[in-house]
């Protein structure tokens, strides 16, 4: 054990030695805005206030995105062309430069518990995801976001779309700036979760159990979703996951004491300059609280299922804190976290999952985590899960992180009653992850 685990580290310390310290790698806003990329992330993809307002306002700087573009767009349309609508096209604008960003990641992982009857077992992984990323304005009422991914899985690769267009400041005459967006494609991104507490917002290597167990993943649909200073919400439509006519329902709500708005109140200093640090770009003393409902219909059958949850977050200098809980009831076809397929059965169902979590800045380049999940399930055929992640996130650069994770179940019940221990997955992993 000790051989592979020293080994791993060499390895993961091999990958990195690969890029070399004067690369100086910038994804899409970097370059457009001529700024790094912590100006909008923490960790990255972690998002920081500032990048969260940059986010819900069409990726643009709240109220002074035309003084901070370095990289110009291409006009569509003279302005003067408003004064004859509708006997001229709406005037508009494209990015000046290709939008496009790349992410990769790959790992190492050591299986601990001996999954499958082997001990030990370490593969690697790398590159284990290819992201081509794409996001941006189209005017100044509409903007875009695409990720093609490629992946690695037991050596097939699969490939994986998601894109939408956003108009945003409908009715804004009526309602305010801000209140009215639409969505339409893959809407679920950023929304299909509890809404502050979501896998597209954390920087650990394994992703929220909640998510996983619920499939908790973007789909085909519409959104509609607003924000003002300190509230912001979202309530959609998509196509549902399993084979029937049926339709996915859900809706989110999030509320903030403290800190940078959601529109970006607050954003300039005094000196009409960005209100950020250098030193402290993470830091935003704030106390955030959500709800989340999701009603679900599965199998042929369109079987209903109704899943409802809040979340709370507080940030307090350089430590962040999170909880979360969801709880979903209903005669769904259920499949376990790591359960095999064969056991997959459809009953009335009530599951809690919920979970605590937090991380610390050490330095801006040394961010340790932890968090602990748990599964429960109200059935006579118990499957409840529990475990913990802790890890040690290092900025190599601010766009090179290395993560070492070490998942431990504390519970694993479905591993458990098929006879194997329940730390067949645990797991050890060092994940290098880059984009540029």
């Amino acid at each position: 054990m000790k051989r592979i685990f020293w080994g791993s580290i060499v390895l993961a310390v091999f990958f990195v030695s690969l890029f070399p310290q004067e690369a100086a790698a910038i994804p899409a806003f970097a370059r457009k805005y001529r700024t790094t990329c912590t100006t909008c992330h923490t960790v990255f993809p972690k998002l920081s206030a500032l990048g969260e307002a940059f986010r819900l306002n069409g990726y643009k700087l709240p109220d002074t995105d035309e003084l901070y573009v370095k990289d110009q767009p291409v006009s569509m349309g003279a302005e003067p062309y408003k004064k004859v609508f509708p006997n001229s096209l709406w005037p508009s604008d494209i990015p000046g430069t290709p939008p496009f960003s790349i992410r990769t990641t790959g790992a190492v992982n050591v299986n601990t518990g001996g999954a499958n009857g082997s001990h030990n077992n370490t593969d690697f992984n790398f590159p284990g995801e290819i992201d081509l990323l794409a996001a941006g304005n189209l005017g100044k009422d509409f903007s875009f976001f695409m990720n093609l991914a490629f992946t690695d899985e037991a050596g097939t690769t699969n490939t994986n779309g998601l894109v939408w267009l956003m108009w945003q400041n409908l009715c804004s005459n009526i309602l305010g700036t801000n209140h009215l967006n639409i969505k339409a494609g893959n809407v679920g991104r950023q929304s299909i979760a509890l809404p502050n507490s979501r896998d597209e917002n954390s920087f650990t290597v394994n992703g929220y159990l909640y998510q996983d167990v619920l499939n908790l993943q973007p789909q085909p649909g519409f959104q509609v979703e607003g924000f003002g200073s300190r509230w912001r919400y979202y309530a959609g439509i998509v196509q549902t996951n399993s084979d029937n006519s049926a339709k996915d329902y859900y809706g989110g709500l999030s509320f903030k004491i403290g800190g940078l708005g959601f529109d970006g109140s607050g954003l300039k200093s005094e000196e009409g300059g960005l209100n950020t640090s250098p030193s402290g770009y993470w830091r935003d003393d704030s106390i955030l609280f959500g709800l989340f409902g999701y009603r679900a219909y599965t199998g042929p059958n369109a079987c209903q299922a109704n899943r409802y949850g809040a979340d709370l977050r507080v940030n307090y200098k350089d430590l962040s804190l999170g909880a979360g809980y969801i709880r979903e009831t209903g005669n769904v076809a259920n499949t376990t976290l790591n359960q095999p397929p064969s056991t997959t059965s459809s009953t009335n169902t009530t599951q809690n999952l919920w979970f605590i979590e937090g991380h610390y800045f050490v330095f801006p380049w040394l961010i340790p985590y932890a968090r602990y999940e748990s599964l429960t399930v109200e059935t006579a055929n118990n499957q409840d899960l529990a475990r913990i992640i802790g890890g040690l996130a290092f900025l190599i650069r601010a766009n090179i992180k290395l993560n070492v994770e070490y998942m431990y179940y504390t519970i694993n019940q479905p591993r458990e009653a098929a006879g194997q221990d329940k730390s067949a997955d645990d797991l050890l992993s060092f994940q290098l992850d880059f984009t540029f």
